[in-house]
């Protein structure tokens, strides 16, 4: 029987009460609609319908629209159980709009983001130049791993502690943190008080990623995310590219700049937060009760995995270096970092974590997996390429540290201009498994092109050799997250960017960590074929990075710079090698997301404040949806699955 034709009436005096029904609840059921328990099937035409399907929202008479027509004509259907049925949207993304205080607060997150990125890159060309001035032998390394480790570990807990306490202010924290450690860095005269800052500074920029994250998700919906990602991506990458240059620049003219050139730009980016953000959310300073929030926090959780990380990270960075790979201190503690993700994982799960930085719910289904996947894998690779790149061309090429900051320039620059290009690309487009094949096809044919080159080579041709893997890093970068959260609820924000954050970081730390150990297992094979007694001993157990500058091999005879020369060429080969299996990897996997349709809604108890003069209903809710916390909208949506 086809449904009623009739149209929607106007709200009616509730019978019983004599006050009237209100129009504006989430949904309405007809009085006639009676849905029996023992029924084993309803029809179509009695399922809840939402409001903004029947009323058109500036129509205050009632009168149904052509889509409530449209609506009504479905024939009734037998379902074998009450299910809340497909509607248009009720915010669709044509009627979504910036509203008052969106760039002020846009603006600035974007501010310390710049920093954050400068800093990750300013050290590439720099370190060979810090490692020599502060001997730092085979602890080089850490300078890039340290900082890279201490802003991805703590992300999962940050995601917990932006649910808690709101985005704004924990991010101010986090900016004023990663002042403080540049300015240890900035005055180190030794390898652990530098190791020491970074740490630091790392903790600083672990926050500032995240809480920026968290904020888009927040304010902008997932299918009208993409240009605003591509903006917020490629001031990333614009500091990216700047600092190479400038850790080319400080290294000739005083590297400690490359450190307290931020302390300056931190109080800036402080104040302008203080009074442009304004986002909603989080517990009051007068409401916060800290031992009870502090049970609300995985400490041990969060210690266990950041000690497996170490774990791992120690034998990468020593193993065949300081130790043999077969020494019981390269051997333990990879046992013990094996055995401490298992443990992890099982904890997460079990009933003695009641608040899991990483919940199961994050890792529901196949499209997030693969997602976290990928998101791992790019990191691995675009953060390891560009940071192999200055020693092959300072090393390999003879270029200055000032020159090989201009040469990676490409790399930087051609991901700026696609990560720019791949966010509007997703909005438009709306599938994003398209972008992820197309980016690592490009990725995997750039780096293999790599494998081949010889040191003759002319510039020209590296310069332009650079163009097809920083394509792929760069038209994905906007695609990764809204595919992680597309399954996902939006009460899982905090958690599922706090899980997406904490892989890309590992996954740019596993991007330095183990290629380096590949290189140097490759580069001692080769030091026999040096001539000079004194050119091996200054190589040999790790030491190879930091002396791959022009100034240390033009001091050596022209026999001997070419004996050096192809041990570096052949050395990076290697690294080379690792990352187009990895690339390729990620490739094969590709093909197995599920394309979803992307929300064209947002609904955050963490979005925009609005003024309280407007006295309507913040843009990012839907229509005559309350704002609602995290644990009230994971409770709705859970009812909502049960109906």
């Amino acid at each position: 029987m086809a449904a009623s034709h009739q149209p929607a009436s106007p709200p009616t005096p509730d019978t019983k009460t004599n006050t009237p029904t209100p129009a504006g609840t989430d949904f309405e059921m007809a009085e006639s609609i009676k849905i029996s328990t023992r029924e084993p099937s309803v029809k179509f035409s009695q399922l809840l319908i939402p409001p903004a399907a029947l009323r058109n929202p500036e129509d205050t008479e009632g009168q149904p629209t052509a889509a409530t027509a449209n609506l009504l004509q479905i024939p009734d259907q037998h379902l074998s159980r009450p299910t809340l049925p497909s509607f248009p949207s009720q915010t669709p993304s044509q009627k979504w709009k910036r509203e008052e205080g969106f760039w002020p607060s846009f603006v600035a997150i974007c501010i310390p983001l710049l920093l954050s990125a400068l800093e990750g890159t300013v050290t590439n060309t720099a370190l060979p130049t810090i490692s020599g001035a502060l001997n730092l032998g085979t602890q080089f390394s850490w300078v890039a791993t340290a900082f890279l480790l201490a802003s991805t570990l703590l992300q999962p807990l940050y995601g917990q502690l932006g649910d808690m306490w709101g985005r704004k202010y924990p991010m101010m924290t986090a900016i004023a943190v990663f002042a403080i450690g540049s300015g240890i860095c900035g005055g180190a005269n030794s390898g652990s008080v530098l190791i020491l800052g970074r740490i630091v500074q790392g903790l600083g920029t672990g926050g500032i990623d995240l809480f920026a994250e968290m904020i888009l998700c927040d304010i902008i919906p997932l299918r009208k995310r993409g240009p605003y990602l591509a903006i917020k991506h490629a001031v990333f990458a614009v500091g990216t590219t700047l600092g190479p240059l400038l850790g080319g620049v400080f290294a000739e003219h005083g590297w400690r700049w490359c450190f307290l050139v931020n302390i300056p730009v931190c109080a800036v980016a402080i104040i302008v937060m203080h009074f442009w953000l304004s986002v909603g959310g989080g517990i009051k300073v007068k409401d916060l009760k800290f031992r009870q929030e502090l049970k609300k926090v995985d400490m041990v959780g969060t210690a266990i995995l950041t000690t497996s990380v170490i774990l791992l990270l120690v034998p990468l960075s020593a193993g065949g270096a300081s130790y043999p790979w077969s020494h019981a201190a390269i051997v333990v503690p990879l046992v013990l970092s094996v055995a401490g993700f298992i443990g992890f994982a099982f904890f997460q799960r079990s009933k003695y974590c009641a608040h899991p930085i990483m919940p199961k719910e994050v890792f529901s289904n196949r499209t997030t997996n693969i997602g976290f996947a990928l998101t791992a894998i790019h990191g691995f690779i675009t953060y390891g390429f560009q940071f192999y790149l200055p020693p092959f061309f300072q090393a390999v090429k003879g270029s200055s540290p000032m020159q090989s900051g201009l040469q990676v320039l490409p790399t930087t620059l051609i991901i700026v201009v696609f990560a720019a290009a791949g966010g509007p690309l997703l909005t438009i487009w709306g599938r994003y498994r398209p972008i992820h094949i197309i980016g690592f096809i490009c990725i995997t044919l750039g780096i293999s092109l790599w494998i081949l080159v010889e040191k003759d080579w002319p510039l020209a041709a590296w310069l332009c050799l650079q163009i097809l893997p920083a394509a792929g890093c760069g038209i994905v970068v906007s695609s990764m997250l809204p595919t992680v959260q597309v399954k996902l609820p939006e009460s899982t924000t905090g958690q599922s960017s706090g899980s997406w954050a904490f892989l890309r970081g590992t996954g740019s730390l596993f991007g330095v960590a183990i290629p380096g150990a590949v290189f140097n297992i490759r580069f001692n094979g080769l030091l026999s074929g040096i001539s000079s007694t004194a050119a091996r001993t200054q190589l040999d157990k790790g030491q190879a990075y930091q002396r791959a500058t022009s100034a240390f091999v033009k001091k050596w005879d022209p026999s001997v710079q070419k004996e050096i020369v192809h041990s570096f060429t052949e050395g990076l080969r290697y690294v080379w090698i690792v990352f187009a299996i990895l690339a390729g990897t990620g490739l094969l996997m590709t093909p197995f997301e599920k394309e979803h349709e992307m929300r064209t809604e947002v609904s955050s108890a963490y979005g925009l404040k609005m003024p309280k003069s407007a006295g309507q209903t913040p843009a990012h809710t839907a229509q005559g949806t309350p704002m609602m916390t995290p644990t009230e909208e994971k409770s709705q949506e859970e009812a909502g699955m049960m109906v």
